[in-house]
């Protein structure tokens, strides 16, 4: 027997439901607040991953799927979508600023668990170009807006971690501060502490949490400017009524972010998804000289999250007569009408069954001519107009 790979997925049944009510309102609220959906390819040149994501942090150094092709071209899987969509932008529109939205796979190694895939999906909003502290606040915005939506209840946290050097050199003051304390931290903690310190912040472990409260905070070492432009942001979200919480150990540990950082987090602590500006990532790319600033969530930490309301059809058709189904199905075609159907014609009972599995509220009988609500147990002569009222 052929397994599936470990670390995937198969969505289906339930999870289908809430996988596609999540894609829905995610294209219903981004795509109607402004933003192209671009899909970006599966596969791009390590080098760009490499570039952006940083040469020491964990996604490269062990998480990418990488390989050279048969032209001995070194090829990855992406594993996040931000870099991509940037490459998008410096090949194809360049000299404008846009806003884009994007919603597919992404391929990480690392150890499976709960809401963590080797495969997952991530949906994700950019504005890339000349932006200012109105594209931030957007980003947010319509984040909130996104996740209310779907009836999820979080928190914003918010943060700045200024300018690429403020981080370097908070980095190393952390790494000093980390060093002196590096027998009371995790093992996973330790070992980070020479790749990517940054991380250390996001540690969960219980062991790692009463040293990275007393750390240095990267507030200390941010800039004037970037200052400024984190007080502005957090006065236009008082003013909007929009709370959020300061998070100073908020850094992210991808090596493009600069100044605000933030994230979505659920009641349980689980981050539903974040983002922040990466003014030079186009720069560390060689690829030009604008700005950007996003979020991308994680879909299906949203899927264990959320209770999917049923969309469905309410209507089955059922049938031997294949002249008589047929026409049943084009009149209800013509009206716009949304109903299940069985996959071939067996026996009306069995129909009937699969009809009740499928939880509908009425059962269009297209041999007897007549509708059956199942709700109320009644049966009426076929009316077009009682599927249209419902």
């Amino acid at each position: 027997m052929i397994e599936q790979v470990k670390g995937t997925q198969n969505i289906f049944e339930n999870d289908a439901d809430k996988f596609l009510y999540i894609r829905n309102k995610f294209f219903s609220v981004f795509n109607n607040s402004g933003y192209s959906y671009v899909q970006t390819p599966h596969l791009e040149y390590s080098e760009l991953f490499e570039k952006s994501i940083g040469q020491n942090s964990e996604i490269v150094t062990k998480q990418m799927y990488q390989f050279k092709d048969k032209g001995g071209r070194s090829l990855v899987l992406r594993p996040e979508g931000t870099s991509s969509i940037v490459r998008y932008h410096s090949q194809y529109q360049k000299d404008i600023t846009n806003q884009y939205s994007y919603f597919g796979q992404m391929f990480r190694y690392e150890n499976p668990q709960k809401n963590r895939y080797r495969e997952f999906t991530q949906g994700g909003i950019e504005i890339i170009g000349n932006i200012d502290t109105f594209s931030d606040f957007q980003i947010i915005n319509d984040s909130i807006k996104f996740l209310t939506e779907l009836e999820l209840k979080f928190t914003l946290e918010i943060n700045t971690i200024g300018s690429i050097k403020d981080r370097e050199n908070y980095t190393k003051e952390l790494y000093k501060y980390f060093k002196l304390n590096e027998n009371e931290l995790s093992d996973e903690s330790k070992e980070k502490l020479e790749i990517n310190t940054l991380r250390i912040l996001d540690s969960n472990n219980q062991e790692d949490i009463p040293i990275i409260n007393k750390a240095p905070v990267i507030t200390a070492y941010v800039n004037e400017e970037s200052l400024n432009k984190y007080g502005l942001l957090k006065t236009i979200l008082l003013k909007n009524n929009i709370p959020f919480k300061e998070n100073t150990s908020l850094v992210r540990g991808l090596d493009y972010y600069n100044d605000l950082t933030f994230e979505f987090v659920g009641e349980d602590g689980l981050v539903l998804g974040g983002g922040g500006r990466y003014d030079r990532l186009a720069e560390i790319l060689n690829i030009g000289t604008f700005n950007g600033v996003g979020v991308a969530f994680g879909i299906e930490r949203i899927m264990n999250t959320i209770t999917a309301k049923n969309t469905n059809p309410k209507i089955y058709i059922i049938g031997l007569n294949l002249e008589k189904i047929t026409s049943y199905c084009h009149l209800l075609d013509k009206n716009g009408i949304d109903y299940y159907k069985p996959p071939r014609l067996s026996k009306i009972n069995t129909q009937f069954k699969n009809a009740k599995n499928f939880n509908v509220k009425y059962v269009v009988n297209t041999d007897e001519d007549t509708i059956k609500d199942l709700e109320n147990n009644i049966s009426i002569d076929f009316n077009i107009e009682v599927l249209i009222d419902n």
